[in-house]
């Protein structure tokens, strides 16, 4: 059994959130969130948020149980960007890019067995 759910436009760089995205993939679900209650980066607050929505998803719609889903694939991918300007010298303007993410979760209910 699959569960999939999508976190779109992050006001967060890619780089940021996959910092974070490779911490967790793998891991159970519940104990990922856990973990990144404690961890100090700007990322784990989304990315915690996400992985509870796919948990409530599979509990709802397969009636799985949450402590036995892990992580199978969890990835983060480029959304563009937001321009906004910012004064430079001699009344000129300077354009600054505001970088989005889009972040994919899947669960499964079987532990992914590691790579030889």
């Amino acid at each position: 059994m699959k569960t999939a759910a999508r976190l779109k436009t992050v006001r967060m760089s890619v780089r940021k959130v996959r910092l974070v995205a490779d911490m967790v993939r793998g891991m159970n679900a519940l104990e990922a969130v856990t973990r990144l209650q404690f961890l100090r980066r700007d990322a784990a607050e989304p990315i915690a948020k996400l992985i509870q929505s796919a948990v409530a998803n599979a509990e709802h719609n397969h009636k799985a149980e949450p402590e036995k889903l892990w992580i199978s694939s969890i990835s983060a991918d480029n959304a563009g960007f937001l321009k906004r300007f910012r004064p430079r010298a001699m009344g000129r303007a300077a354009e600054i890019h505001k970088h989005m993410a889009h972040i994919n979760l899947e669960l499964t209910d079987e532990p992914k067995t590691a790579k030889k």
